[in-house]
């Protein structure tokens, strides 16, 4: 890139942990302006493209249009913007790696105006907030996981609405664990802990939680039985797991509501299960006691 940089990229964002880009819409990032006077960002405008540099990886031909648009000579992501703290500005969905250089901020301007940025294209992130909607009503209990948390948009959200909670979020990596972590103090929800742990050994004691949530996680397992088996094993007496599932988008193995009504019931749970938009639901317990 031979244009001067104007700000640097502050995230939790590496090549180890990008692969999965459309998670990183819902990530925050710090840009951190340097030399320039006028403002780059103001509260005249929510969203802003900012040109950076590329990400170092490289993704599969199938999805050419993230090569094209991160990959290439420089990165352009379309950014809504948060709030200033001195040279840093906190913005959502940047697709840059930490230390990243910024090059220019433009205005995401009427030509380009839609209520969120479709690219890249992704309709499981809309679907797994619905299903989000659908069980946050139903979460109950003073300790709440998230297992497959991610970059821990949802486990947040859950923190935000429920705040005489602790909410935990795990999941495989401790880059993007650091990522949640840098998300929820942005955010400014302090009851979250994010711990880097595999949903077949939780770092947790016996009995521990209230509820338990997995959105669109058990599919990406390869012993899902195994995961069943030490959820249960720290889900609280009376306690619950909820669970989504995409019926027509899956790895190796494509199941339908009946299939994962089996592989509870196989596990030892009492459960629900129901289908609504081309989602599995499942609502499961230990024996035959539920919190009301």
């Amino acid at each position: 890139m031979d244009h001067e940089a104007i700000g640097k990229v502050h995230n939790h964002a590496s090549a180890e942990n990008m692969e999965i880009l459309p998670l990183w819409k819902q990530a925050i990032s710090g840009i951190e302006i340097t030399g320039i006077e006028d403002a780059m960002f103001t509260e005249e405008h929510s969203h802003y493209i900012v040109i950076h540099d590329p990400l170092k990886i490289k993704f599969p031909k199938s999805r050419e249009e993230l090569n094209r648009r991160f990959c290439a000579l420089v990165g352009a992501s379309v950014v809504s913007y948060i709030r200033q703290e001195g040279n840093m500005h906190y913005v959502r969905g940047l697709m840059a790696e930490n230390g990243a250089s910024v090059y220019s901020v433009l205005p995401y301007t009427s030509f380009d105006r839609i209520e969120d940025a479709k690219f890249p294209k992704s309709n499981m992130e809309a679907r797994k907030l619905q299903a989000f909607k659908d069980i946050l009503p139903l979460l109950h209990g003073k300790n709440i996981l998230d297992v497959g948390c991610g970059l821990g948009t949802l486990s947040i959200k859950i923190a935000a609405m429920k705040t005489d909670a602790l909410v935990h979020g795990i999941d495989l990596l401790e880059s993007l664990m650091e990522q949640c972590r840098f998300n929820a103090r942005i955010e400014g929800v302090a009851n979250t802990k994010f711990v880097a742990a595999s949903a077949y050994e939780l770092p947790f004691q016996q009995g521990y939680f209230d509820s338990v949530t997995c959105f669109f996680m058990l599919h990406h397992l390869d012993n899902v039985p195994r995961a069943l088996q030490d959820i249960k094993r720290v889900l609280k007496p009376g306690g619950e797991v909820f669970a989504a599932e995409p019926v027509d988008h899956f790895h190796d193995v494509q199941r339908y509501p009946e299939d994962w009504k089996k592989l509870f019931l196989d596990a030892g749970y009492v459960v629900e299960v129901w289908e609504k938009d081309k989602l599995s639901y499942i609502r499961a317990t230990i024996g035959n006691v539920r919190k009301q």
